[in-house]
């Protein structure tokens, strides 16, 4: 009887919701509402990018999959012909963007909470002049890196060239825009150490 309940209320949405977002189906994931892949298509550019998800891969975008809400879906933005997503195993994020322009890095047992935003690149040009004339030459990017066993805690940012160091915890609200040590906990705006986490 549980495998039954378990088929209809977990297995079939979310192969449904695979098909809608455009991933390939694997039975270990657990989809709640549609993923956002936003990936320019091949046809236009020679390559689409890369986006690898490992097994287990949790994805909350319904708003009442989070005990905090969402305040918008899940969205992987592959956003150049060559930038690259890969997410390791058990990972679970809950109404989040991963945007990469360069490459974003996932490990394993990393849970990314609701609303946090994942960006190696600026986006937009500094200067005035070039963001008036439309330049896209002096947007900076740079690879992010979240090492296994991370905890972003919910509406973070993790800005371009960030490594997360293993066993990190990112408190709630932080913009984080330097290294992490592992074994660490950095909160705040900017994100600033607040202390060591004990190893087991």
């Amino acid at each position: 009887m549980k495998s039954i309940i378990k088929f209809i209320l977990v297995t079939i949405p979310t192969f449904y919701y695979c098909l809608r977002s455009g991933i390939a189906y694997d039975s270990t994931y657990r989809l709640k509402g549609r993923i956002r892949i936003i990936r320019r298509p091949f046809y236009l550019t020679g390559n689409g990018g890369k986006m690898s998800i490992g097994k287990y891969f949790n994805a909350n975008s319904k708003t009442t999959s989070n005990s905090i809400g969402l305040i918008q879906p899940c969205v992987i933005n592959i956003y150049t012909p060559d930038s690259s997503i890969i997410i390791g195993d058990h990972v679970g994020l809950s109404g989040s963007t991963i945007n990469a322009s360069k490459s974003i890095s996932i490990g394993n047992n990393v849970l990314i909470g609701s609303g946090c935003i994942i960006t190696d690149t600026d986006s937009h040009p500094l200067g005035i002049e070039d963001r008036f004339n439309g330049s896209q030459s002096s947007i900076k990017s740079s690879p992010i890196i979240i090492c296994n066993n991370v905890f972003i805690g919910a509406r973070s940012i993790i800005l371009k060239g960030v490594t997360i160091g293993e066993w990190s915890v990112i408190g709630a609200g932080s913009v984080v825009s330097k290294n992490v040590p592992p074994y660490s906990v950095y909160a705040g705006n900017p994100a600033q150490f607040i202390k060591t986490i004990i190893k087991i």
